[in-house]
């Protein structure tokens, strides 16, 4: 197997690995925010932004980041799959960064905030699709490479 094939199935594994955070963090994680009482939330905030920087925020960027080097690195594919999957990181970069981080910081200095909290919910919406949407494509790609 060439280098660039290795490098999709690499990029595979943590494209998955991120498609099933989004969504746990989508139906599970944010909305459990919202069950924390008020005296005790700035402490599970803190706690919870303590644990995922491993296990989420460095493997979400990377998802985010590097379609960019897929393009150069991975296996030749069409330019829509290509284009598809760089702009699905970049939204899910935008809303990370623009509506996401912004949030929690919010949360973990004020403590507990329903609207902060149902905006966190609303807002990772676009995160979660972006990430399926990244996923799509790379089964898209898989099928093309790995079909030949």
């Amino acid at each position: 197997m060439d280098n660039s094939k290795l490098y999709l199935l690499l990029w595979t594994a943590l494209c998955f690995w991120c498609l099933g955070q989004v969504w746990f963090g989508q139906i599970v994680i944010y909305p459990l925010f919202a069950k924390v009482g008020q005296a005790d939330y700035v402490g599970y905030h803190r706690f919870y932004t303590s644990r995922i920087p491993l296990v989420v925020i460095v493997p979400g960027f990377a998802c985010f980041l590097l379609p960019v080097a897929l393009t150069f690195l991975g296996p030749a594919v069409p330019a829509w799959m290509t284009a598809g999957n760089v702009a699905a990181g970049i939204v899910g970069l935008l809303v990370t960064v623009g509506l996401a981080i912004p949030r929690h910081g919010k949360l973990e200095k004020s403590g507990k905030n329903e609207a902060l909290i149902a905006e966190l919910v609303r807002y990772n919406w676009p995160r979660t699709a972006s990430i399926t949407v990244q996923a799509a494509v790379t089964m898209f790609m898989l099928a093309h490479v790995l079909g030949d």
